[in-house]
């Protein structure tokens, strides 16, 4: 995921059950009001990511895959 003060750009996956296929949709939205300000669906996944690139590349990524969670929460506690 990509940021740029309150706005965030990405990819998602989108499965269609009835055509039993996968499609992209390479987005970006404003966070703090949840609107959606560009969005684009794409069959193959390398042309979400070149538009993706080319429209927010410049924005700081976002690693995703860090663990996060209760792991300071005071409810940490409570779930013991």
């Amino acid at each position: 995921m990509l940021t740029f003060r309150e706005r965030q750009a990405g990819i998602s996956v989108i499965y269609d059950p009835d055509e039993d296929s996968y499609s992209y949709n390479a987005y970006c939205i404003e966070t703090k009001l949840l609107e959606e300000l560009f969005t684009c669906e794409y069959q193959f996944l390398a042309d979400a990511l070149e538009t993706i690139n080319q429209e927010f590349g410049t924005w700081e990524l976002v690693d995703l895959s860090a663990k996060k969670g209760c792991g300071s929460c005071v409810a940490k506690g409570a779930q013991s």
